[in-house]
Order: C-alpha cells, then sequence, then structure tokens
C-alpha cells in the first residue's frame, strides 16, 4: 500500500465553478485545479481517510471506474505544482498509463477529457510587478503601496494622506 502525501501548509483554497483555487503564499502563485484534482485535494486535505477510501469516493464523485488512476495522476500533479508533502518515500509516477490511455479507458474522448487531472499555475512575471507603480497623476495613499513610479513622489497630499502622483521636484 503506498501512503498518500499531506497537502503542505500554509495553502489558502476557494471553490470556483467546480474547480478549486489554491494561493500559495510562500511562492506567491495561485493554482487552478480541475474538479478531478480538486476533489483529490480536499480528500487529502480532510485527512480521515485510506488511499482506498479515497480511491471509492473519488469513482462516486467522479462517475468512474478508474478511481485508482483518476488518484494517481492526480497526485503526480499536486506533486509537481508543489502542493503536498510526502511523508515517506514518494511513490513512483504512475508509469504504467497516461493521460491518453485513461482516456481510452474512459471511452468517452469528450466527457473523459473534463476528468483527467490538471492543475493551471499562474505567477507575476517581473514585468507585471515592474509595472505595479503608479503614472504621474494617479491617485496614491501617502507610504501604502501601490507606490508613484521613480522618480514620482505621492505629493500634494490632503488631510487623510491622500495625494496624487507627481515630480518630487
Amino acid at each position: 500500500m503506498n501512503s498518500l502525501p499531506q497537502v503542505r501548509a500554509g495553502l489558502l483554497r476557494h471553490q470556483l465553478d467546480g474547480q478549486v483555487l489554491i494561493y500559495d503564499a510562500r511562492e506567491d502563485r495561485v493554482h487552478l485545479l480541475d474538479t478531478t484534482t480538486g476533489h483529490v485535494f480536499e480528500l487529502l486535505e480532510q485527512g480521515d481517510r485510506s488511499r482506498e477510501g479515497i480511491v471509492a469516493e473519488l469513482a462516486t464523485r467522479m462517475n468512474s471506474m478508474e478511481g485508482e488512476s483518476l488518484l494517481q495522476l492526480s497526485l503526480d500533479e499536486l506533486r509537481k505544482a508543489d502542493l503536498v508533502v510526502d511523508v515517506k518515500a514518494p511513490t513512483e509516477p504512475l508509469s504504467d498509463i497516461s493521460r491518453r490511455d485513461l482516456v481510452r479507458k474512459l471511452g468517452l474522448a469528450g466527457a473523459a477529457a473534463l476528468l483527467i487531472p490538471m492543475i493551471t499555475t499562474l505567477t507575476a512575471t517581473r514585468a507585471y510587478a515592474q509595472a505595479s507603480c503608479l503614472p504621474n497623476g494617479h491617485g496614491c495613499v501617502e507610504e501604502s503601496p501601490p507606490f508613484c513610479c521613480s522618480p514620482l513622489v505621492c505629493g500634494s497630499l490632503d488631510t487623510f494622506g491622500n495625494g496624487t502622483c507627481e515630480s518630487a521636484a
């Protein structure tokens, strides 16, 4: 029996239209889990089920006989995204089944594609981070991010500390 990984501490989870958004504050990343991987994440987070229990529950929730395959592919995706930690030695990636093989086994190519575990990860690029300053004439708040673009400063402050980005001279 393979041991199950645990959900990594410090992750924030939010349900969104049948999918799960995970915010990883440590890496400043947002992960969008599909329905299948979202169910696996939720069941791991509960922590009160055996591997067989999760397989059975996943098969029920996804209305599929391939609960073990869906679980293993989901665990592989969660590991790649660094959302889980293995309490014992990690299991080998599922080598005897591919996504294509699973779609073939499930039989319904259109519906099966919705079951296949997948995680989409979003990160802020350097260009986005650099573009996060406020331009000339934009409203700002003294000493509170986002800051005015260099060499601008938050000036012409009112009694509440609100101002406008303007030249420092």
